[in-house]
């Protein structure tokens, strides 16, 4: 596992979003600077010493200690986090409330808190996507360019103009008001909708299928699940058209990378385990009296996915779906 690829997809939005709560999102270059630093610190170390058995915990208590520092010596210089107020300013609290928000409770907050605020209503849908991508997901400039099918100028000035948005807010999005919270919510299932659909049916060159967007939106669509406000009926019917288009990936392209058409493919290779997860969230989805289309999809899609064959397929209830 190489710690600038997949272990850096994993950890850096949870190291990014973190960081940015004890430095301000007006510092959110700061922030991601000292994740650099920490994974250049770990490329440096582990050549030598090895992976550590907790390479997760390691980055993080690297990233924490680099937080520290930074803290003591550009207090005098730099604001902060504005809700911190005096809290950093003095030696008895400021590691004391690292600390705390470097617990594990805290980062899954705080993670949730930079999804919402990467979902300002001043941004439009491609530029939410696009810092998501890049601020939760790790990935460079060149690689949400590739996503988009874009130039790595153009991705360049609309994630530039975005963390200005970001920056004028003062502060990342509070999760704790339910009113607030509500009203954003349809806004981050659409991104990652968006998210998930670009790995599944992006036009990008180099490959027919990007299933590392696919991996993240869930990933992320599990996090927003994990919230009390965030496990609502449209957001488990979301993560369930995820997990029954995701368990068709396998059996989604040939060796060549090329596409196979739906019904030429190897349902054999489909993961059951995935059709299960979806068709448990699915019967999730069911509570309350609101449908939205992410049910409908969902419903759809889990009749495909349990069918063992084409003719199988109970395309009346498929149909019944539709019209619904």
């Amino acid at each position: 596992m190489e710690p600038s690829d997949h272990l850096f997809r994993r950890e850096a939005g949870r190291m990014v979003a973190a960081l940015t709560r004890v430095f301000g999102v007006h510092n959110l270059a700061l922030a991601e600077d000292v994740v650099q630093d920490a994974f250049c610190r770990a490329m440096e170390v582990w050549k030598f010493r090895g992976m550590p058995e907790n390479p997760s915990a390691w980055l993080m208590a690297t990233a924490r200690n680099r937080a520290i520092d930074v803290l003591r010596r550009q207090r005098t210089a730099r604001t902060f986090a504005p809700e911190l107020g005096r809290l950093l300013d003095s030696e008895w609290t400021l590691a004391p409330v690292v600390d705390e928000l470097f617990a594990p409770k805290a980062i899954k907050d705080d993670l949730l808190r930079m999804m919402f605020s990467c979902c300002h209503p001043r941004l439009a849908e491609e530029a939410q996507v696009a810092l998501i991508l890049h601020i939760l997901c790790g990935f460079s400039v060149g690689e949400v360019a590739s996503a988009f099918v874009s130039s790595r100028v153009a991705i360049e000035k609309r994630i530039t103009r975005s963390k200005k948005v970001l920056a004028e807010s003062k502060r990342l999005f509070d999760v704790t008001v339910p009113a607030d919270f509500s009203a954003r919510l349809p806004a981050v299932h659409r991104a990652l909708y968006l998210l998930f659909s670009e790995g599944y049916h992006g036009a990008s060159p180099e490959a027919a299928v990007r299933a590392e967007l696919c991996h993240e939106a869930m990933r992320l669509s599990a996090t927003l699940l994990d919230h009390p406000l965030g496990a609502t009926p449209a957001g488990y019917a979301l993560s369930a058209l995820m997990c029954f288009d995701a368990a068709r990936l396998p059996g989604r392209i040939d060796a060549a990378g090329n596409l196979i058409s739906f019904l030429d493919q190897d349902r054999t290779r489909w993961d059951q385990m995935l059709v299960a997860e979806g068709l448990k969230l699915l019967g999730l989805s069911a509570a309350g009296s609101k449908l939205t289309e992410y049910h409908l999809e969902a419903a759809i899609a889990s009749v495909h996915s349990t069918a063992a064959r084409v003719e199988e397929t109970n395309w009346e209830r498929s149909l019944h779906c539709t019209i619904r």
